[in-house]
């Protein structure tokens, strides 16, 4: 039987109404989407097949139903094009569409079109090419007369360009060149939020990232391609204490490749947290979608959406790097049953006062389980040999063995163990220094690879009385029993001694330092000539 012609009109409006969803200024949220992107090159592939085989992807993910109600869409670092297949990139000035501009490449001119289409903001990172040299940049340029940056470009609902950010902190990004300074970018949206963007890395430094939430922007898109590490710096819980910290809302959208330590998507609510987040075993392609409340409407409801975690053994599959944690100051944490401790460890005039309440099981002979050390740090690292950075921490973190070099270190997918500390209650408490160069944060993260939810734990910045120089008290406290932490810590990074990564003018890194950063990382194959 034929509809009528009213009943078919109403169905096919119920059909097409949710693709046409706009939030509005008055509304008190917006709808986000987040990409975890996964992709491989096959062997012999022309880089241009794979390039447009991601595209198609993308376009999937934008055109497909999972993102007919959001407002703004992400997608990660790196996971769409490479030099050979760069693209210019319109100068957000001039209000250029650049769908169906033969100018550009199919990267940018398909993506205009689609975000047209789908009447959404959308935000993709591309590697970008631009005419060489540029205003103000009197650096040498290469033979072909190109710059190529690590670039994000946003684009309205129109399709047109209104961001664009080129990436300062490299890194090993073999052939990228940076700007002479850091931007310092954002757009806004029709739906009464501005966004932040910035890539991966930059969220270690002081410019461009907390020079725009000093710029009081609330809401930040964050591409990535984030190279975990224990204790401190796995992709989620860095994340969620990076958004925590500066109570912003925080979109974060990751490559995946978890054999070489990426993955790692999400969207922060502030100091409220993860609305969502995973950190995946598997490569994985998938859209995340969230109502994010408005940082002007401090009391709107979050809907949280819990996803599912693994387990530790499948977590193994994850490679992790560590941390350079073998200058720290540390004292174990006492293995007896039922305990109270109250502990003071110092690095110097850097001292962290630490109050634990906790079990022990009983019954360990011969048995693999977690120990754990109380540590305190004040002093230099390097990322990698990439950039060098000043780092000040009080944390308790676990070790597989009594041997200091497992600190840090999980055990094996194969390894059976058992959790035999389980924390009633942890509070740690410090000075930090209170200034624009030093920037604090809670940090944890469990057995699965993702941080502890914000309503277990309670964090506190009170500004210390008679000192020399401004300082905080910080404290950080667990309230909720655990018996799977890794790390449990308060972070900062200090940033008056290594002020910048340091900028590559002509993007050419010496086949040396690939070399190396492959043996560092761990990396079977550069990622970015995939």
């Amino acid at each position: 039987m034929n509809k009528p012609p009213v009943l078919f009109c109403i169905l096919l409006l119920l059909r097409v109404a949710p693709s046409m969803q706009i939030s509005t200024p008055e509304d008190p949220h917006y709808w986000a989407g987040v990409v975890e992107f996964s992709s491989t090159r096959l062997e012999g592939e022309p880089i241009e097949t794979s390039t447009a085989n991601r595209l198609a992807q993308y376009l999937s993910i934008i055109n497909s139903p999972e993102a007919d109600v959001t407002d703004v869409l992400a997608f990660p670092e790196g996971t769409l094009n490479r030099v050979a297949t760069a693209s210019f990139v319109p100068n957000p000035q001039d209000n250029i569409v650049p769908c169906n501009n033969l100018e550009y490449e199919p990267v940018v001119r398909d993506i205009s079109c689609a975000a047209r289409n789908r009447k959404k903001y959308v935000l993709i990172n591309l590697t970008e090419k631009a005419r060489c040299p540029e205003k103000f940049d009197e650096r040498p340029c290469s033979a072909d007369g190109l710059y190529h940056f690590n670039t994000n470009v946003a684009f309205d609902r129109e399709g047109v360009v209104v961001s664009r950010y080129r990436k300062y902190n490299l890194f090993g990004e073999a052939g990228i060149n940076t700007t002479v300074y850091p931007e310092i970018v954002s757009f806004d949206t029709d739906f009464g939020v501005r966004f932040g963007h910035f890539i991966c890395f930059d969220l270690m430094f002081n410019e461009p990232a907390l020079e725009l939430v000093r710029l009081n922007v609330t809401d930040f898109i964050f591409p990535t391609m984030w190279f975990s590490e224990l204790p401190f710096l796995t992709a989620s819980q860095i994340q969620q204490g990076w958004a925590f910290s500066n109570n912003v809302n925080l979109l974060a959208a990751g490559a995946s490749f978890p054999g070489v330590g990426s993955t790692g998507t999400g969207i922060y609510s502030g100091r409220r947290g993860a609305i969502t987040t995973v950190m995946n075993h598997e490569p994985q392609t998938k859209l995340y979608v969230a109502q994010v409340p408005k940082m002007t409407s401090p009391n709107a409801a979050i809907n949280k959406i819990p996803q599912p975690k693994g387990t530790p053994a499948q977590m193994a599959k994850l490679y992790l790097k560590r941390d350079q944690i073998d200058k720290y100051a540390t004292k174990d944490l006492p293995m007896t049953s039922n305990t109270l401790l109250e502990e003071t460890v110092c690095y110097e005039s850097h001292c962290c006062n630490f109050t634990l309440n906790y079990n022990v099981r009983p019954n360990l002979e011969n048995t693999k389980y977690y120990r754990y050390k109380l540590a305190a740090y004040d002093a230099g690292r390097t990322f990698d040999g990439f950039a060098d950075g000043q780092i000040t921490t009080c944390a308790i973190f676990a070790c597989s063995s009594t041997n200091y070099n497992d600190c840090s270190r999980r055990f094996e997918a194969t390894e059976a163990y058992e959790e035999a500390v389980t924390f009633n209650s942890i509070t740690i408490q410090a000075k930090f220094a209170a200034n624009d160069e030093t920037f604090v944060l809670p940090n944890n993260v469990d057995t699965s690879i993702v941080p502890i939810d914000v309503s277990e734990t309670e964090y506190s910045v009170v500004p210390s009385v008679g000192d020399s120089t401004p300082h905080n008290v910080v404290t950080y406290k667990l309230n909720t029993a655990h018996s799977d932490l890794y790390t449990f810590a308060i972070w900062a990074r200090k940033f008056e001694r290594y002020p910048v990564s340091g900028a590559n003018p002509t993007g050419l890194f010496s086949a040396l330092v690939l070399i190396v950063c492959g043996a560092v990382l761990g990396l079977a194959k550069n990622l970015w000539q995939l």
